[in-house]
């Protein structure tokens, strides 16, 4: 007899074998329980749930001898045809393969035909999405008013390619991605009966490359007996499938957090060279992060083993809740990147790389408290003077609480001697010297375009640090139309840069009056409301014509004569 894959021999045969399906088989069981049947339905979900699965069992529980019941017997007739998919009564029909209206002109002409051998005929279009547009129209008037012996069951994974009319005349259940402890669970059930050895995290680790599909996760459990007969050993899964341990993702983030990039470096092409895809492993320490940060917050992940939680906590008590974050956020823009690299192993380097200077980098939040607080997060440069001598000494700057005054140092100390100990303390640092301020502008300067052009560089910066740099650049980037008087006409190039200037419009007229020592009233305006320059035309007679060109008058006179007199 030839082998039955895993997937085939273990298909449910009943909905209590329908794995983390509850919500669509209780309701379907109840229906028929209570004899609600409806004519249509639609299941929709990932690949790999049991979607046609379910369709054949609710074939069977409405063509049972026993029947309708929720419970089919899987032994009379109607069952065993229906499991072997040789029923006449319920056809499969790939909807990728007939998409065509004349496909579904056919099936619509076997419709007035009763079921041969059972109480319904049952039609199962399995990837229904892939019909035309035609095709479906061609459905509408069939699904609105179909024979009473005749029941639809549609499969897809792409609902919202289903036209909203159809999906309308459909009863729809939506079947979700199976947990990972729940195809474990079938997984050591099937390896039980199968005699087959396999450990824990071998399971999970099938589990989890399944991604939700438990037919995926049969067919992955076949490659993996094939190679390790009936033997399954974690080492031997993770060389099938190019699995690297969780181990070597932990240490690698234990060294960008020790910032040690060369053997992060190292490391990163040891993983590539074993053969690792570079798209793979920017998914792998994704989730590892992941992983890491619903641990940081307290959550214990279902598709995760208890052995592993040391593995992961050990990271998350590394990094504050905001690096995990910023992490995350840094790999899932890396594998968009690395879609359409030429070169994704220099991405990755880079990538190692920049993470290394993780520590280097300020939180948001701990600058947006020290701007509010108004305390500097870096020492700030020596500022170059930018403004005029103030009239009056400004106050030297506090000295911190816990240093004591320059008086009170020269209070407690005692009288100066000749020569000092060694040993003697260091007097208190006095306080820095105030920043020398900016000269006086030049006495007398005459209010003109001129005059305001040679010292535009001094104006901005007494605008930049009175104001910002918002209203000094426009400032600087405005034409100056006119200067007479005390009016200035200033002329900005866009709405941004007149707005700037409109909002500081006082406070600007105060600084020139400072510098130029008299009142300053401004005029704005934008350079796209003023008016184009008129062209003056200036009319001519015929005779001005003659005088300026000889032969074109000439050409009037002989023009003239041949029209007559008054033209």
């Amino acid at each position: 007899m030839n082998y039955i894959v895993l997937a085939r021999k273990y298909r449910p045969q009943s909905f209590s074998e329908v794995y983390a399906q509850d919500h669509v088989t209780e309701i379907l069981q109840n229906s028929i329980e209570a004899n609600r049947i409806a004519h249509a339905f639609l299941f929709t979900g990932p690949r790999g749930v049991g979607k046609t699965s379910m369709a054949r069992i609710m074939a069977k529980s409405l063509n049972c001898i026993h029947g309708p019941t929720a419970h089919p017997c899987n032994e009379c007739a109607n069952c065993v045809d229906i499991t072997a998919g040789v029923s006449s009564d319920v056809i499969e029909i790939d909807g990728a393969s007939n998409t065509s209206v004349d496909d579904v002109r056919d099936l619509q002409k076997e419709l007035v035909y009763a079921p041969t051998q059972s109480k319904y005929k049952i039609y199962i279009i399995d990837e229904v999405h892939m019909l035309s547009k035609s095709a479906f129209n061609a459905l509408l008037k069939t699904l609105e008013e179909p024979p009473d012996n005749v029941v639809f069951i549609f499969a897809t994974t792409e609902a919202q390619k289903v036209l909203p009319t159809i999906v309308s005349r459909c009863q729809r259940h939506d079947f979700k991605r199976i947990p990972v402890e729940a195809i474990v669970r079938r997984l050591r059930e099937i390896c039980k009966l199968e005699g087959i050895k396999v450990d824990e995290e071998s399971l999970h680790l099938i589990a989890r490359k399944a991604d939700g599909g438990m037919r995926d996760a049969l067919s992955l459990m076949d490659q993996v007996l094939s190679y390790c007969l009936n033997d399954v050993s974690v080492s031997k899964v993770r060389e099938i499938f190019g699995v690297i341990p969780t181990m070597v993702f932990s240490e690698m983030f234990k060294l960008i957090k020790a910032r040690d990039s060369a053997t992060l470096i190292n490391q990163l092409h040891e993983v590539l060279d074993a053969g690792m895809d570079a798209g793979e492993l920017l998914v792998n320490m994704t989730e590892f992060i992941r992983v890491a940060l619903l641990r940081k917050v307290g959550v214990a992940p279902s598709d995760i083993t208890s052995e592993e939680y040391a593995i992961y906590d050990e990271v998350a008590n590394l990094f504050a809740q905001d690096d995990l974050l910023y992490l995350i956020s840094t790999l899932i823009q890396a594998r968009n990147e690395i879609r359409t690299s030429s070169n994704p192993q220099l991405l990755l380097e880079v990538l190692m790389l920049r993470l290394c200077k993780i520590e280097e980098m300020t939180e948001v939040s701990e600058l947006i408290k020290l701007v509010t607080s108004g305390v500097q997060a870096v020492s700030p440069a020596p500022v170059r003077a930018a403004s005029p001598a103030p009239s009056t000494p400004k106050a030297a700057p506090q000295a911190p609480r816990s240093q004591p005054t320059k008086a009170a140092v020269q209070a407690a100390k005692p009288a100066p001697q000749v020569s000092a100990s060694p040993a003697a303390p260091a007097p208190a640092p006095e306080p820095k010297p105030e920043p020398e301020p900016e000269p006086a502008p030049p006495a007398d300067l005459k209010f003109d375009k001129a005059t305001i052009e040679q010292h535009k560089d001094q104006l901005k910066a007494r605008l930049q640090k009175k104001l910002r740099f918002g209203p000094a650049h426009a400032f600087c980037d405005a034409e100056i139309e006119k200067c007479e008087g005390d009016r200035l006409c200033l002329i900005s190039k866009s709405p941004t840069l007149h707005d700037a200037l409109s909002s500081h419009r006082e406070e600007i007229e105060q600084i020139l009056g400072e510098f130029f020592k008299q009142n300053v009233r401004l005029t704005l305006e934008l350079a796209s409301d003023r008016a184009a320059p008129k062209i003056e035309i200036k009319e001519k007679s015929i005779q001005d014509i003659k005088n300026e060109d000889p032969l074109l008058a000439k050409y009037i006179d002989i023009t003239k004569s041949k029209l007559g007199p008054g033209s």
